[in-house]
């Protein structure tokens, strides 16, 4: 979770970080290996810690010390404030490279992009999430500091040395009145999102969820969505 989304007051029972957990999860078990060594690169409050410490040893980078101090200590076996620009490990150090949210906030992503293929062991995955589509870019991305959206040809670019690229829309349930929302508040002030949900239809939105990530967990690419996942192999 961005720190800008727990300071607003979101927690992680939202609907939304429910299904991206599960998500993260389906991921992460395409991912070959046993006991890795993964880094989470801004990994925000570190709600998504207790899935990847299902799978190994978890190290965890930030640029924002306050939300580092959120993240509860047996979740992680190092914790650092750091650039993904500038990450201050060795090369092909790390079986997984996840970045959940994270390359939309950076000016030079591709940059970014290298510093994560250097410190991959040959062979090792990158395990990603960034919202999708640069016509619904909004006073909510605007909130999170966000540069871009991206669609199937920029990610596809933004890893184009990286084999065996795997992505799918994410979130289609909820594409169209999204949408429709952020492109009536393209001029607005930065504000970000806040769903507020009666406890019915957040129960309804995590199963519907939950069946996108098993069509994901199939092979099925979903032709739509607010997020593009995937992963690639180093």
């Amino acid at each position: 979770m961005d720190y800008k989304d727990f300071i607003a007051g979101q927690t992680e029972q939202n609907f939304w970080f429910r299904g991206k957990k599960n998500l993260i999860n389906v991921l992460m078990s395409k991912v070959k290996g046993k006991t890795l060594k993964i880094l989470d690169i801004g990994a925000g409050t570190g709600i998504d810690l207790k899935i990847l410490n299902k799978y190994g040893d978890v190290y965890v980078i930030d640029i924002n010390q306050k939300a580092l101090d959120l993240i509860p200590e047996n979740l992680y076996i190092e914790k650092k404030l750091c650039d993904v620009r500038n990450l201050s490990y060795p090369d092909e150090y790390f079986d997984v490279v996840c970045s959940f949210d994270v390359f939309e906030h950076i000016e030079e992503d591709f940059k970014a992009v290298s510093e994560v293929r250097r410190v991959l062991k040959k062979g090792g995955y990158l395990v990603f999430t960034v919202p999708a589509f640069q016509f619904i870019f909004s006073s909510h991305d605007k909130a999170l500091n966000h540069f871009r959206r991206y669609s199937e040809i920029t990610i596809l670019k933004l890893l184009k040395d990286f084999r065996k690229v795997k992505i799918s829309y994410w979130n289609s349930l909820l594409f169209l009145p999204v949408s429709l929302m952020r492109i009536m508040k393209k001029r607005s002030e930065p504000k970000l999102d806040f769903f507020n949900l009666p406890n019915l239809l957040e129960k309804i939105f995590v199963r519907l969820l939950k069946i996108e990530n098993r069509l994901i967990n199939s092979g099925f690419k979903l032709p739509f969505g607010l997020s593009l996942v995937g992963y690639c192999i180093k």
